[in-house]
């Protein structure tokens, strides 16, 4: 567990538990379907789109088509995972609660898979029971190594 990132987010996501509910992990989490990289030419938006591929997959429905981009003003994105749910939760500021934009079951979300690194965070791909999955990207590879701890490899 993270324990750091769970104590400084704690204030923030503890109001989203159930009665009983306990905090696996906390990690800083970015969709990759919402990533945009810096600069506004011509060769910035080809890196877009081709860090964009394979963002999300599965069928119209699918748990990964009805995750949110984490476009947004909030400076706070996070991936939650507790003893029963995975949630993507979003907090301008950590003292206040935060918003869950999309959650799940635990058991629905059947592992995290660490991807090749080309660029500065490590990116991985959350795999769902019903086949679909989505890519994002963390600051550091430890991270992905904890969340699979929690979620399997």
């Amino acid at each position: 567990m993270t324990d750091k990132l769970v104590n400084r987010y704690r204030q923030a996501v503890e109001p989203l538990l159930a009665a009983g509910e306990r905090i696996l992990d906390v990690a800083t989490f970015y969709p990759v379907a919402g990533a945009k990289g810096l600069g506004d030419g011509a060769g910035a938006r080809l890196g877009n789109k081709l860090g964009r591929i394979g963002a999300v997959s599965g069928e119209a429905g699918s748990l990964a088509q009805g995750f949110p981009s984490g476009a947004g003003a909030a400076m706070h994105k996070l991936l939650l995972v507790t003893d029963r749910r995975v949630a993507f939760v979003s907090t301008g500021d950590i003292r206040k609660a935060a918003d869950v934009l999309w959650h799940a079951p635990r058991h629905l979300v059947t592992r995290i898979e660490r991807r090749p690194r080309f660029q500065a965070m490590a990116r991985f791909r959350l795999h769902f029971a019903d086949g679909s999955a989505v890519a994002a990207y963390t600051p550091r590879r430890r991270t992905v190594e904890s969340l699979a701890d929690h979620l399997g490899r």
